[in-house]
């Protein structure tokens, strides 16, 4: 099982005074000493994690080695700017720590939320004990202060979808992306494209697109692939990546290098080029800006990366308080181990629920960012979301894998949007 190491440089350092973590950032020596200390406090009773202590046991195997990679000193560069700028929001050590990778310890599990078709709504990756309070810490990190934010939530966008009310949403990008790609097949299909040699074998060239049931028939085809080890599985057509894979004519074939032919002929039909947005990604745009649906859709975006109404599905306020912060770390090490720590940017979900307050009767947008978007031939495309002439979110939809599934979802806050937090906080002062 992999893990985010630096999640446990944040528990151990979390236990060190600010003092130390503040000289650290420009006395290497500290910063190296820092090492030892940490991975101490880590394997101490303050850090707790759930039944059979899995992940701190694997955590704690990562990162105490004899001799310590650049990544590893980075890490620990990370959790000292973040522990900082948690520290901004709670400025003493916590009681205690506890891990939610892999089951959560019964002093927090109550704080689990599965809503909002998400397992894990509440996302936080560490969970600091203040007496009575208890504090959510969804860690990010990134190497330098200018260094684009990493993602917030990275999800099928048929997350964002779901329930009765976007019903109608859903069935209309269902038709957009039917349509799409039961045109990429039969463009497949077509005379010296890579389906071509086995367009009558699939019964491509018997249907014809002249209807909504024939475009599902096309999108339902199913051929039988030989994987590399010989076995046959029944995959969708679109998920083909070439006629080699295709079990009736390439059994002797097995063990040679495959073309993909038709994988990177759907990926290219993906591509937003010569300032001309795919035609799936402008369907699903064009989708959810329908004035019937854009407000619902814009709700679902920003409740479920921002966890706007993680408070409200909480049950546990007469014996515990909650709170949840966003704390993206900034740090490195160069060659010598040198550190180079910047400041850590820290959102409470208190001050995030007050800026969207305010923007709250202001109307939504979704809009094509042109420049990412045309800037690379990529099977991708990135929009922003708008309320009023706030940019609050940069989004990015692309396919991983499967075709037949939605494409995923990744987003991030805008520097707007975070300077909208912080007028929430003087607000809240």
């Amino acid at each position: 099982m992999a893990y985010e190491l630096s999640e446990a440089f944040y528990a151990g350092l979390s236990l060190v005074d600010s003092d130390t973590l503040v000289k650290a950032k420009t006395n290497s020596e500290t910063f190296l000493s820092l090492y030892q200390t940490t991975v101490d406090n880590f394997s101490s009773d303050f850090i707790k994690d759930g039944a059979g202590n899995n992940t701190k046991r694997g955590m704690l195997s990562a990162i105490s080695v004899k001799e310590p990679t650049r990544q590893l000193y980075s890490d620990l560069a990370v959790g000292i700017s973040a522990v900082l700028g948690t520290r901004n929001l709670r400025p003493s050590t916590p009681q205690a720590i506890y891990l939610t990778g892999n089951q959560w310890h019964p002093d927090v599990e109550q704080f689990q939320v599965k809503a909002f078709g998400m397992k894990e709504y509440n996302s936080s990756d560490i969970i600091l004990r203040y007496g009575n309070e208890f504090v959510g810490v969804s860690l990010k990190k990134k190497p330098k202060e200018n260094a684009p934010s990493p993602t917030l939530i990275n999800n099928s966008f048929g997350t964002f979808i779901e329930g009765k009310d976007l019903k109608r949403l859903r069935d209309k990008i269902d038709d957009v992306r039917r349509e799409f790609f039961a045109n990429v097949i039969v463009d497949g299909c077509m005379p010296g494209n890579p389906l071509s040699d086995i367009s009558d074998e699939v019964g491509v060239s018997k249907i014809k697109l002249n209807s909504k049931s024939n475009i599902k028939k096309i999108w339902d085809l199913k051929v039988d692939r030989m994987k590399s080890n010989g076995k046959v599985e029944k995959i969708p057509l679109i998920n083909l990546k070439g006629v080699e894979e295709f079990s009736k004519g390439v059994n002797n074939n097995i063990g040679t290098p495959r073309k993909e032919a038709f994988r990177k002929f759907v990926n290219e039909k993906l591509q937003s080029k010569n300032k001309s947005i795919s035609g799936l990604y402008q369907g699903f745009l064009d989708v959810m800006n329908d004035p019937e649906v854009k407000n619902t859709i814009a709700d679902s975006l920003l409740n479920k990366v921002l966890k706007l109404k993680l408070l409200d599905e909480l049950d546990t306020w007469k014996t515990s308080e909650f709170a949840f912060f966003t704390i993206e770390g900034v740090g490195t090490v160069n060659n010598d181990l040198k550190p180079s720590i910047g400041r850590a940017t820290s959102v409470n979900l208190y001050s995030s629920i007050v800026a969207m307050a305010m923007l709250a009767k202001m109307p939504v947008t979704l809009v094509l960012d042109s420049e990412k978007t045309f800037q690379r031939k990529a099977a991708k495309v990135f929009f922003t979301l708008f309320k009023g002439k706030y940019d609050i979110l940069d989004i990015e939809l692309r396919y991983k894998g499967s075709f037949t599934a939605m494409p995923q979802f990744f987003a991030t806050t805008t520097s707007t949007f975070k300077k909208l937090v912080k007028d929430g906080e003087k607000a809240i002062a």
